[in-house]
């Protein structure tokens, strides 16, 4: 009798669901900006839209006093190159996201896979194994999900998080990175195929596509 290959294999659905668990309690972006000031959130919301347009926002269109708010949620990331708002990163990552309102960084694999879908419009991924340093060109449709042909083009890649750092961007999100699948298997951390990866990212930043379409709707 052949022996069963697939009860060795974790179940796709629950390796997302245990790693959108792990993520949101390593950064807890939503739960931090629900508990938040209606003032905050419009902020923040206002700081998404400029990004969907591709445009970082500056530091002199917000007041300090919502700039410390959200700079100590690290719902934002204040840089001399303008505010970087997860997913969107205002300095050089790597990963290069491009749709029709221009090209921006993503923060981590992870952040660049969600994109697509808050900005409900087409991307198209460039960035580098972190491995072997080999091209990794992604498109993901505007719905979030991902064509056939390009599921198996790469995977994310998780590696544990040295130290604790004040700002996800320094810290958690340098550890989520691209790797071709040519690349061999870490000793340590997790790769996630792109289909999940995908799943992760955009369960994790649904919150905002909620928070917009509120604004929205209340404007």
């Amino acid at each position: 009798m052949l022996p069963n290959l697939t009860e060795d294999r974790p179940d796709p659905k629950t390796v997302v669901l245990a790693a959108l668990a792990r993520l949101r309690a390593a950064f807890p972006l939503e739960a931090r900006l629900l508990a938040a000031e209606v003032t905050v959130r419009s902020a923040y919301a206002q700081t998404l839209r400029l990004w969907l347009g591709a445009t970082p926002p500056q530091v002199s269109g917000f007041s300090t006093e919502t700039l410390t708010t959200l700079t100590n949620l690290d719902a934002i990331v204040p840089g001399t190159n303008g505010i970087g708002c997860y997913p969107f990163s205002a300095q050089s990552t790597g990963i290069r996201v491009t749709w029709p309102a221009g090209t921006v960084n993503a923060m981590c694999a992870i952040d660049a896979l969600a994109i697509a879908r808050l900005a409900a419009v087409r991307t198209h991924i460039d960035a580098t194994c972190t491995g072997c340093g080999t091209r990794i060109a992604i498109q993901v449709e505007e719905n979030g999900g991902l064509n056939h042909d390009q599921t198996e083009l790469a995977r994310v890649l998780w590696l544990p998080t040295a130290t604790t750092l004040s700002s996800c961007s320094q810290g958690l999100c340098r550890q989520i990175r691209f790797i071709c699948r040519a690349c061999p298997e870490p000793e340590s951390g997790e790769r996630f195929t792109l289909p999940q990866a995908t799943a992760i990212a955009n369960a994790f930043f649904a919150f905002q596509r909620a928070l917009l379409a509120s604004r929205d709707s209340a404007a």
